[in-house]
């Protein structure tokens, strides 16, 4: 077997790559693990490539847009490096040798074809043959590669592949190979199949595309006898949307379970303990999706435009959230009335039972930090950001973000955040304080530290103190010496008989309005960094956004 080497193409995902880029770092993966790559597997990428294009004398243009010759590239793609990665960690006398990696990209390429029409049939898009696209792309295989001259073993082997594409009618694998080697790769292949496309950034998007092959056979099998027989018939592509959450823990999961959950190898191929696949998967259900039980919406997709701290994203977030929860633009208009009467309230409930989306993502076990905080945060933060963090930093602003999703239990999940803040940023208290413009007072509405039982409910008045100058400028403030700052207000500390040394304190903005600051208190050295003031202002944002979701359930319920 050949050295293995990477290079720097192959440690992107499939997205936003073109169809030749695609099938030069498929080619180029084969290089680096077998050598030079032999004239009939190029054929075999350049002949299908004219199959969807409808260059065959036998078959139109592939016309559907979801299952097209791009998501045929990524199934191959997610299936070489599975390959790869299999070949790293498992013992040589069960390495998968260049035939394997020939069978597969065959049934790749082959899996989906099923959707392009005949010549000459003009009828639809090829959506119509969802229900029967699997043994249509096993026909179209087995005469192409019968015309190429494939052994008759080789072209059973990736016809038999290719049918453990079918999900719902999905065969016994142990009996369709006898040769653990290509049950190996046969699995990867339907593997491929289903972390390709929910790994694409443009899932959420492209179940449009699906909608529309669906509602393609809809006409052509008539709904009501689709139903009859137990096919699954949806209304709206927002159903399939809303579902998908669902789809991915009761039906994807357990199918990987079943295929081995060959998706493991991927991470050996990509090394350090990543798998850019599962990131995007796991970006894409907590950025996209609904959390039905916490009552408000695409909570991640928020997050990530609130983590660019754009004030023109900011209010459109905050827009599409109200939209989302059904409430009306008013909803902030008398917004310290709302803060004071039903958000101030909220911190001093005691835990409530829900289940919530980052409870599903972790019993579906998809959530592991170590590996997921490139992915997720990339999709989070700006580039520079992202890149000018270290590791520790960014797997915080990770933690945060799903254990953000579990705010319906209650303002426990805020203080284990803020626990969490301490720790990282090396500091020995912290607090979140709301302002109650009626009393013209900063309320502290939660704390952590020594002064947290003698702190939480104070009011500090606004006039005085450096969180009302933060409030009042909306901007953040680091201060190395309390003492030699006249902003700094020491009332607290004389009731309390904590000794401030050193404060970073960011506004908490929501739709432009600050409603409050969020505090650090006494870094191990007293000297805050600007790194600091970055991960504390996201963090504030965060917990912005989240403050808008608790006031928008409360007041819901007051009413």
């Amino acid at each position: 077997m050949a050295a293995k080497k990477t290079t720097p193409s192959d440690e992107q995902l499939p997205a936003r790559q073109t169809d030749n880029q695609q099938m030069r770092m498929i080619l180029a993966i084969f290089h680096a693990e077998y050598g030079e790559v032999p004239p009939r597997l190029a054929m075999l990428f350049a002949d299908v490539a004219d199959l969807y294009a409808g260059r065959w004398s036998s078959h139109e243009a592939c016309a559907v847009t979801y299952h097209n010759f791009s998501h045929a590239l990524d199934v191959c793609l997610a299936a070489a490096r599975m390959l790869v990665g299999w070949n790293k960690v498992e013992p040589p006398t069960q390495a998968l040798d260049g035939q394997c990696f020939h069978l597969a990209m065959a049934a790749s390429l082959f899996h989906d074809a099923g959707y392009i029409k005949n010549k000459g049939d003009h009828a639809g898009l090829g959506g119509k043959f969802t229900l029967i696209h699997v043994g249509r792309g096993m026909e179209i295989a087995r005469e192409y590669l019968t015309r190429k001259q494939w052994s008759e073993n080789e072209i059973e082997a990736v016809v038999r592949m290719i049918s453990l594409t079918d999900y719902a009618k999905m065969p016994d694998i142990d009996l369709l190979f006898k040769n653990p080697q290509l049950k190996a790769m046969a699995q990867m292949v339907a593997t491929a199949d289903l972390v390709a496309q929910m790994a694409d950034t443009d899932y959420i998007q492209r179940i449009d595309d699906l909608f529309a092959e669906f509602q393609e056979v809809y006409e052509f099998e008539n709904r009501e006898a689709l139903a009859k027989k137990g096919t699954k018939v949806y209304k709206t592509v927002q159903e399939i949307k809303d579902g998908t959450i669902a789809f991915y823990e009761k039906f994807v999961v357990p199918t990987l379970g079943k295929l081995g959950r060959m998706d493991r190898y991927l991470t050996n191929f990509f090394g350090d303990g990543r798998n850019p696949y599962q990131e995007n998967i796991t970006a894409n259900l907590s950025g996209h999706l609904i959390d039905v039980h916490s009552q408000w919406q695409r909570l991640g997709d928020i997050l990530t435009e609130l983590g660019l701290a754009s004030s023109e994203q900011i209010t459109n977030a905050l827009a599409r959230q109200q939209i989302l929860t059904g409430q009306k633009s008013e909803i902030l208009e008398s917004s310290n009335l709302l803060w004071r009467e039903h958000l101030l309230p909220w911190f001093t409930t005691s835990a409530q039972e829900g289940r919530c989306l980052g409870d599903i993502l972790m019993k579906m076990q998809v959530v592991e930090p170590k590996s997921l905080a490139k992915g997720l945060l990339a999709q989070m933060l700006p580039d520079s950001l992202h890149e000018s963090l270290p590791p520790r930093k960014l797997h915080f602003l990770l933690q945060t973000a799903i254990l953000l999703q579990n705010i319906c239990k209650g303002p426990w999940i805020l203080e284990v955040v803020l626990e969490m803040a301490n720790e990282v940023l090396e500091c020995e208290a912290s607090s979140i304080l709301i302002a109650d413009l009626e009393k013209k007072e900063m309320l502290v509405a939660l704390a952590t530290g020594p002064p947290k039982s003698m702190t939480v409910g104070k009011g500090i008045t606004m006039d005085k103190g450096l969180s009302g100058w933060v409030y009042h400028n909306g901007q953040p403030a680091r201060v190395s010496n309390v003492s030699a700052d006249t902003r700094f207000n020491n009332s607290t500390d004389r009731q309390t008989g904590f000794a401030t040394r050193s404060i970073l304190a960011v506004p908490l903005h929501v739709n432009g309005e600050c409603i409050g600051t969020l505090e650090a208190l006494n870094k191990n050295d007293d000297n805050f960094s600007n790194q600091d003031m970055n991960v504390l202002t996201i963090l504030a944002n965060m917990l912005a956004n989240v403050m808008v979701g608790i006031l928008c359930l409360q007041s819901n319920h007051a009413s």
